[in-house]
């Protein structure tokens, strides 16, 4: 959950970062993970994290939220300290009994959706409580008690302000067509007809629902299976197989996640071999026209092994959280990670030559991302550098030489290779641009080293590439002269 510069995640775990006070929830201020509070959250997980007024409001199974009997499955932080939260007037305990799924707030009203009746007392309060985060009251969503029938997994709210839940309910406030997925505008309404298998996760963009199932051929739609979006009048399948006759995600699919970021729409969960690609395991991400995979993990298989459980797309870049280790093959990307929705990859090579450096990214050039050459003094050869957009979206990226010493006798220059253009102040003042890259495209250019007959024997040259929106994410790559 972003709130801010900084990002919150709750789970299971225990002593983030090596914090002691750092468990079930944190937050990472682009350093660290930073614990809340000094007291922290007894056994369970977090399993839902909202905020409003400065506050940090937590749902899940857990217990004494800052060392508060009365601060279990359901909490806030004050930025100091925890506390209960959304107790009716003479109750004695916890507000809920049984574990909270999801938080939603819209406007200055709190939604807690989750496994528990009664919610603080109320005995309509039956798997979802509206909680006033003025006053802290609590009421209920529905006139009878009975009327929810079955647990809130999912809660999300559109641009109008209306509340959808999915779960497992049915005939939700004795709407026959209202399955497995409501909506709430101060009455509650069936949408579509309903889904008639359970509905794990939500996310809304605009007036679009987004919404996550086990149903396979969501209104009879063939490609409709899993992932499928509700217009406000119909339900639309997204994208579909490579037939063109089926949805994308297998059979057996379980989402627990969906995030949206302008046109994209990124899911989680735990699948394998989506549409019969070895890479489209537990995590994709859709274009508007057809999903794909969200990366590897450096040998062709998905990024990770273990549920995507948690997404959150915001600043230029998607986090994802699961039980995963090794996301894209990286070691410590274990629970927890993030890949940038505008990606640099830098590769370079001798002209002639074979390219190195593509696929790794990295701020400090590594080996892998080094060709070295060879110069006679008096003489110059040219490297060429590739530019690629990695990423899932258009983006320009600059470009900045680097030269990590002087080097006596080496002249660098650089030119575009699609007009010969000199660009080599450009790139020396950081400023230089790539211009709009579609994903996949790249933009192309050398570096012509000349050496004077009294050339230094070595010489190393750096040329770093960076995302300029959101999060920026760097790619550098290096060329090494030997002068004989």
């Amino acid at each position: 959950h972003k709130v801010g510069a900084e990002l919150y995640a709750g789970g299971s775990f225990t002593n983030a970062s090596g914090d002691p006070n750092a468990d079930r929830i944190a937050k990472w201020d682009g350093i660290a993970w930073r614990a809340l509070g000094t007291k922290p959250l007894d056994s369970g997980a977090v399993l839902a994290i909202a905020h409003y007024g400065g506050k940090i409001y937590v749902g899940g199974n857990f217990q004494n939220a800052g060392g508060n009997p009365d601060a279990d499955n359901l909490a806030v932080f004050d930025g100091t300290n925890w506390a209960p939260f959304c107790a009716s007037a003479g109750h004695v305990g916890s507000v809920v009994s049984l574990q909270v799924n999801a938080l939603q707030v819209i406007g200055s009203t709190l939604y807690v959706g989750g496994d528990f009746q009664n919610g603080t007392g109320l005995a309509k309060a039956d798997y979802l409580l509206a909680c006033d985060l003025v006053t802290g009251a609590p009421r209920a969503t529905v006139d009878t008690d009975g009327d929810f029938t079955g647990a809130v997994y999912a809660l999300t709210a559109d641009s109008n302000g209306v509340l959808y839940a999915g779960g497992t309910f049915t005939n939700l406030d004795g709407d026959l067509a209202a399955d497995h997925i409501a909506a709430y505008d101060g009455t509650w309404h069936a949408v579509g007809g309903g889904i008639d298998t359970f509905v794990r996760a939500l996310t809304a963009k605009g007036t679009n629902v987004y919404v996550g199932t086990d149903k396979v051929n969501v209104a009879g739609i063939a490609k409709a299976d899993h992932v499928v979006k509700w217009d406000g009048s119909a339900w639309q399948a997204l994208g579909g197989n490579t037939a063109g006759t089926d949805g994308w995600f297998p059979t057996t699919t379980y989402i627990y996640s969906l995030a949206a970021s302008g046109s994209l729409l990124f899911a989680a969960g735990s699948f394998q071999n989506a549409n019969g690609q070895t890479a489209a395991d537990n995590v994709a991400w859709f274009d508007g026209r057809r999903w794909r995979p969200l990366g590897s993990n450096g040998a062709g298989d998905g990024p990770w092994v273990g549920e995507g459980r948690a997404l959150e797309a915001v600043n230029g870049l998607v986090y994802a959280g699961g039980n995963f280790t090794s996301a894209g093959g990286d070691i410590n990307a274990r629970f927890v990670a993030s890949r940038s929705l505008r990606l640099p990859d830098a590769a370079i090579r001798t002209i002639p030559g074979t390219f190195v450096g593509n696929d790794i990214y990295s701020l400090k050039a590594l080996a892998s991302q080094t060709a070295t050459m060879q110069i006679e003094r008096g003489s110059s050869r040219s490297y060429q550098v590739l530019i690629q957009n990695d990423g899932l979206v258009p983006a320009a990226f600059t470009v900045r030489s680097d030269y990590t010493t002087e080097y006596p006798g080496y002249t660098v220059m650089f030119s575009n290779d699609a007009n010969a253009a000199d660009i080599t102040a450009e790139l020396a003042g950081g400023n230089f641009s790539t211009g709009i890259l579609a994903p996949g495209k790249s933009f192309a250019m050398r570096m012509i080293v000349q050496l004077s007959l009294s050339a230094a024997n070595i010489g190393t040259f750096q040329i770093r590439v960076k995302s300029p929106l959101g999060t920026p994410i760097y790619d550098t790559v290096r060329g090494v002269v030997s002068a004989f």
